[in-house]
């Protein structure tokens, strides 16, 4: 069983900073859905979902905290899917799942550069003129990265549609 498109849509833009591990096995839960921390973290090691990033809590003494990107819950929606359909763990770690875990790392690491850029870039002494060049440079460089990000998305999708041709046409023809 997996989330409703539309449950995921509203989850992905209610949180578009990350989830916790803890807020991810909630959503499934609150969806009657279950998904144990174990689970997640295998999906994790198999290269199915990216790692999450470490990020400081604020106040003194307090440490930080494992956050994953909110496109964790469609993939693990999507994960399950697929293994509604006979694939086997293995199979999607080789395949077109782990190379949308690793696009969304390069997302969240495109943005905390790109973030890191206007921090720069507002606390340097650079005139007026200057400063608006960089900042119009920078915001079409962000603009490039998710253009290639969603092309690669695209491409993966169209690699997975032919591997699923493939396998539909391979046991099509143990049938007869």
């Amino acid at each position: 069983m997996t989330l409703p498109a539309r449950a995921l849509s509203e989850i992905e833009k209610a949180n578009p900073e990350g989830l916790s591990s803890r807020q991810i096995l909630d959503i499934f839960s609150r969806h009657d859905q279950r998904l144990s921390e174990a689970t997640l973290r295998k999906y994790v090691q198999l290269g199915l979902l990216p790692r999450s990033r470490r990020v400081g809590q604020k106040g003194k003494h307090r440490g930080s905290r494992g956050i994953y990107p909110v496109e964790v819950v469609r993939r693990v929606s999507e994960i399950r899917k697929a293994m509604e359909n006979g694939e086997t763990l293995e199979s999607l770690a080789s395949a077109a799942q782990a190379v949308r875990a690793k696009l969304s790392l390069v997302k969240v690491a495109v943005q905390e550069s790109v973030e890191a850029a206007e921090r720069e870039l507002a606390n340097s002494e650079v005139d007026r003129k200057s400063r608006a060049q960089l900042r119009a440079e920078l915001k079409q460089l962000a603009k490039d990265a998710k253009d290639w990000s969603r092309s690669m998305e695209k491409w993966t999708g169209s690699v997975q549609q032919a591997r699923d041709a493939r396998k539909k046409a391979a046991n099509g023809k143990r049938g007869r």
